[in-house]
């Protein structure tokens, strides 16, 4: 199979192949037009307006709008929710006659962004298609993308695009006309897949973008395949990122497996290293969870994943009495330069005590009166060195002395959680780079 290797591009999740279609340049005379894709996770539907006038109605979340008649000239486009009079985004843009323009709406660094995309760009090389992408996502970072056989492995592969950053664009390049495997992998790591789409089909002088948007864990992305003035089809994540923290009581041996992926076939609680495992990839939507402590099924009911999450499994107490939670990881970057994210997870059994974490000799309001079970909301912390390392404490609600005091360095970039662990007798405090 022939492939024209290309600047930076692109990936995503489907079951069945993709068939892509869409049209070149267009250098008639006449009218502008603009539509609008709605690639945000927060607005599950977009009025988009020119000046006052109403150009696409009730855009859902990862579709498209069809395109509206404009006059040449400069016009403040309004986004608002939609039915709503109230603005949540706007940009000043040019039309001009005869050309075509998408407005892309997504989320990224906490707020609602938008992107102006010309749909004019000239048609391939007969035989080939042009394919880029546009990363908006800040919570993934960098990315390499692949364009390979559908059947290809990734080991000792160089990737087509490299080092994609976020809210960035690659160059288009030509690829000739047939059956692909696109994977997202993050920067200079092959295995670290964020997006796999396992079969696309690039037809005789296609003309598409792939824009990656972000997730709920901040790792993983979802994908859309824009048809230059064509279609879309929307690629979401269908996996999940699970990790296994074994915290059970008396130093006991969990075993866990979800979705048939097996997070470990039995580790003890506390032990050496910690008993904190990595994060696999699952199946997301329902979870068919098997969890034992000490060889007896302690097997929860009713979990979720959402498409793109990051989850702690914690499992804590004993056999006859267990806890067993699924905890939501917001692994993001901290949106300020020079910060790190920190939370606290309580997992001490018997202590039956709430705690709170300090950091630089100050509480940390979303980590304080953390119950056994559950975990704080990260918070950004400023930036520390091996030679200024941040002061960190645990205290318990009962107790006057602290659990836990350390002085850490706590190194850009870094998303960290402080777990206590352990029997009320000897708790035991792990700070684990999260990201």
């Amino acid at each position: 199979m022939k492939l024209r290797l290309f600047a930076p591009l692109l990936a995503a999740v489907a079951a069945a192949p993709l068939l892509l279609t869409g049209c070149g340049g267009s250098s008639d005379d006449g009218p502008g037009y603009v539509r609008l894709v709605n690639a945000t996770s927060t607005y599950a539907s977009l009025d988009l307006y020119d000046n006052d006038t109403k150009a696409n109605a009730a855009v859902a979340t990862n579709t498209v709008g069809d395109y509206t008649t404009i006059g040449s000239g400069s016009y403040t486009f309004y986004l608002k929710p939609a039915g709503s009079s109230t603005a949540v985004a706007s940009a000043v843009q040019s039309v001009s006659d005869g050309v075509h323009n998408t407005l892309v709406a997504y989320n990224t660094s906490g707020s609602l962004r938008t992107r102006y995309l010309s749909d004019n760009e000239a048609a391939p090389t007969s035989g080939t298609a042009k394919f880029r992408v546009f990363n908006t996502s800040y919570e993934a970072g960098n990315v390499d993308v692949y364009v390979t056989a559908p059947t290809d492995t990734l080991t000792n592969a160089t990737p087509n695009a490299p080092t994609i950053g976020g809210e960035r664009f690659s160059t288009y390049g030509e690829i000739t006309a047939g059956t692909y495997r696109i994977r997202v992998t993050a920067a200079g790591d092959e295995t670290d897949v964020r997006l796999d789409i396992p079969s696309v089909t690039l037809t005789d002088q296609q003309i598409l973008t792939l824009v990656l948007t972000s997730t709920p864990g901040g790792v993983l992305v979802n994908g859309l395949l824009i048809n230059q003035q064509g279609t879309l089809q929307a690629q979401v994540n269908g996996f999940a990122r699970v990790r296994l923290v074994a915290g059970a009581s008396a130093s006991g041996t969990v075993a866990a497996t979800v979705n048939g992926i097996n997070l470990s076939s039995g580790t003890v609680s506390t032990g050496k290293p910690p008993a904190i495992g990595s994060y696999l990839q699952v199946p997301a939507g329902a979870l068919a969870t098997s969890v034992s402590i000490n060889g007896t099924d302690v097997s929860p009911s009713g979990l979720t994943a959402a498409p793109g999450a990051d989850l702690t499994l914690l499992v804590l107490g004993s056999a006859a009495a267990p806890q067993v939670a699924l905890i939501s990881d917001d692994n993001s970057p901290a949106l300020t330069s020079g910060y790190v994210k920190l939370r606290l997870i309580n997992g001490v059994n018997g202590l039956n005590s709430a705690l709170t974490l300090q950091a630089n000799n100050g509480v940390l309001a979303k980590s304080s009166n953390i119950a056994f079970g559950t975990a704080g909301d990260p918070t950004q912390v400023i930036n520390s060195t091996t030679a200024s390392p941040t002061p960190l404490e645990v205290d318990s609600a009962t107790s006057s002395s602290a659990l836990y005091t350390g002085n850490v360095a706590l190194l850009t970039p870094g998303v960290y959680t402080l777990f206590m662990l352990g029997d009320a007798a000897a708790p035991s405090a792990v700070l684990r780079l999260d990201r």
